[in-house]
């Protein structure tokens, strides 16, 4: 008989993992951490599925399979670095295959446009079991066009007016601009850059106002992670793409070099590094800060570390300016002033602080070196402006006087030769 004691023992305690576990084990088991509980492995997901019409609304569907009827489940999506938002479907006909299917509105919620959407969805059965499908994407671009495309090395171009000869030149000349921002800036191009060439202005306000964005009546601000310009076909068509597609390449290169403080970035710095990379100066900025200097109403540096002025002329005068000063820094520093200055405002510095940290210098001794040089270059052509005007009249009086005389002698040498 004692020998069955142990048998009896041995035996309970092969059945203790199966039968009678205690509180503990039923605290596993609504955790998911025995093997033999209710899998969230028995609900399954396929043909995943997402739509949408630009700013009006996203469709996400889903198919989901359960070895216990499904009664609810959520979709889950984010725009971009934006914080995930959710919609739950519902009512859902408890059954163990469903077709699920979440509706969007765009105008209630806000997508950033041009960017990756992530998705997902999570379902839960009868039994109480949650399952997560897998993480899909849609590309949210503004589908209202019918956009052509063509890429030429890190330059994806899409236009959806013109003929192909408009977007390969757009191609050309984004990859002819890059290598030299790179240059000046310091950091390697995303590849692709997506860059989409709208028709017109009115397009293009469109999309990014109809997207819940603030118009600030220029191309689209470089945190979309894409270049948009509004360039109509036509004969000037290349000419402002060489002055435009530049600008925002620049303002992306930027962006890039400066995340994730890209806010910090002083105004003057970013936009005169953009107004730069377009090439030829704009003749009505170079007048206006030539009459400003001449008039002793340049803008105050400091002044242009925030948002640059709203009247078009002090807006004129502020671009020029910033031009002008970044040409300086390149002039005084080189490109590794530049990116010295970028870095520092990676790392969060002030509008000042950027200057000391990046140049050696201050905010005002900057300024100072700056107007110097200003003053240096334009002196020549101020100072001989006076002295001419000042001789003019001596020369008219002299030719008043000169000129009875010259006749005089013109009038009689005849008279010798004939002696």
């Amino acid at each position: 008989m004692h020998y069955l004691i142990p048998l009896v023992i041995i035996t309970l305690g092969l059945l203790h993992p199966i039968g009678w576990c205690g509180a503990s084990c039923q605290l596993a088991r609504q955790v998911g951490d025995l093997p033999y509980a209710y899998a969230a492995e028995s609900i399954t997901f396929s043909t995943l599925d997402a739509s949408y019409m630009f700013a009006n609304h996203m469709t996400f569907s889903a198919s989901v399979t359960g070895d216990a009827p499904i009664t609810q489940a959520t979709v889950f999506f984010q725009s971009g670095s934006q914080t995930p938002s959710s919609q739950r479907v519902i009512p859902i006909s408890a059954a163990r295959a469903v077709t699920l299917t979440a509706t969007i509105d765009l105008k209630k919620v806000t997508l950033t446009p041009f960017s990756t959407v992530s998705y997902w969805w999570e379902a839960t059965d009868e039994a109480g079991q949650t399952a997560r499908s897998e993480t899909q994407t849609v590309a949210y671009v503004d589908n209202r066009f019918n956009w052509q495309e063509t890429t030429t090395g890190p330059a994806r171009v899409h236009w959806y007016q013109g003929d192909s000869g408009y977007g390969a030149a757009a191609t050309a000349v984004a990859a002819g601009a890059l290598p030299k921002i790179q240059q000046q800036i310091g950091v390697v191009p995303p590849s692709p850059i997506d860059i989409y060439l709208y028709a017109s202005q009115d397009d293009l306000r469109s999309a990014v106002e109809l997207a819940g964005r603030e118009w600030l009546g220029g191309q689209a601000r470089p945190e979309l992670g894409v270049v948009l310009v509004a360039i109509p076909p036509g004969e000037s068509a290349q000419l402002q793409m060489r002055r435009d597609i530049p600008h925002e390449l620049t303002h992306l290169m930027t962006f890039v070099a400066t995340t994730p403080n890209y806010p910090s970035v002083p105004r003057w710095l970013d936009e005169g590094l953009a107004t730069l990379n377009e090439g030829e100066p704009d003749s009505t900025q170079a007048l206006a800060v030539q009459e400003a200097l001449a008039n002793n109403k340049l803008i105050p540096l400091a002044t242009l570390c925030g948002a640059f002025p709203t009247d078009a002329s002090a807006a004129l005068l502020a671009y020029g300016q910033s031009r002008n000063v970044v040409q300086h820094i390149i002039d005084e520093y080189g490109s590794t002033g530049i990116q010295a200055l970028l870095a520092a405002y990676r790392d969060g510095a002030t509008c000042e602080g950027g200057v000391e940290r990046g140049l050696n210098t201050t905010l005002t001794g900057l300024e100072l070196k700056w107007r110097a040089s200003l003053q240096s270059s334009t002196a020549p052509a101020n100072a001989i402006t006076p002295s001419t005007t000042s001789v003019v009249p001596w020369l008219i009086l002299i030719a008043v006087i000169a000129l009875p005389l010259i006749v005089l002698l013109l009038w009689r040498k005849p008279d010798k030769a004939a002696r």
